[in-house]
């Protein structure tokens, strides 16, 4: 199913890019993929956004307890 915020999703995207400027774009993309636990070429964009959300939230609390 692709997801209805499409936007969104590449904006996650965008934001994981500027925190893994090392990453190729295709290695970005099958590093979410597999925090859905799923294969890339079967996850869906929904699974992919959620995935990307749940990783920049947990990285940024680190770095918000690294800071304090």
């Amino acid at each position: 199913m692709k997801t209805k915020r499409p936007n969104e999703l590449f904006e996650m995207l965008e934001e994981l890019h500027r925190q893994y400027p090392e990453w190729p774009f295709g290695q970005l993309v099958a590093n979410v993929a597999g925090w859905t636990n799923q294969d890339v070429w079967n996850v869906e964009d929904d699974a992919l956004l959620e995935a990307a959300r749940s990783h920049l939230k947990k990285t940024k609390k680190r770095t918000q307890e690294v800071c304090v």
